[in-house]
């Protein structure tokens, strides 16, 4: 499979506009749990995206150049690069990846918990979009990220390896 030395705009767009809308369905359901929970919810998920933009997009060969999230040009206009060969390799790194994990993960277990307060078809459809969309953006992101990005290739990214073997 050919890797993308700059993704496509489309891939860029596509993998966004997915992340943006699981994310806001992932507010909601945070919401079921009070507002302060929504609120600790985006801070979780601002800082995690920080720590990524710091920890692990500088030390990623799309620094500068467009990656299948567009973070690569962003990192480079705020933080400097490290080095390459540290990708995926660092505590900073798998600590700002988790919180991102935990971002996805947090809004199933609200939802989940306010299910069990008593059941209510708008969390319920709302937990249901959500595990859609959490599922549609893991399907196509492994296919079209992972599956054409250069650090699997070059064995610095174990879950893009992963994603390209299935």
């Amino acid at each position: 499979m050919t890797c993308y030395d700059n993704f496509p705009i489309r891939i860029v767009i596509l993998n966004l506009v997915e992340l943006l809308a699981a994310l806001s369905v992932g507010l909601l359901l945070m919401a079921q749990m009070g507002w302060g929970a929504a609120l600790a919810y985006a801070l979780v998920g601002c800082f995690g995206v920080v720590l990524s933009l710091g920890y692990g997009c500088t030390r990623c060969c799309y620094y500068g150049r467009v990656c299948g999230m567009g973070l690569g040009r962003m990192a480079a206009l705020v933080f400097s690069q490290r080095d390459e060969g540290e990708f995926g390799q660092t505590l900073s790194q798998t600590l700002a990846w988790t919180l991102v994990g935990l971002v996805l993960a947090l809004p199933l277990a609200a939802g989940l918990v306010s299910l069990n307060r008593g059941l209510s078809l708008p969390v319920l459809a709302a937990l249901a979009v959500y595990l859609g969309l959490v599922m549609v953006l893991v399907l196509t992101h492994s296919r079209l990220v992972c599956g054409r990005c250069q650090q699997p290739r070059d064995k610095r990214c174990s879950l893009g390896r992963m994603a390209r073997l299935t």
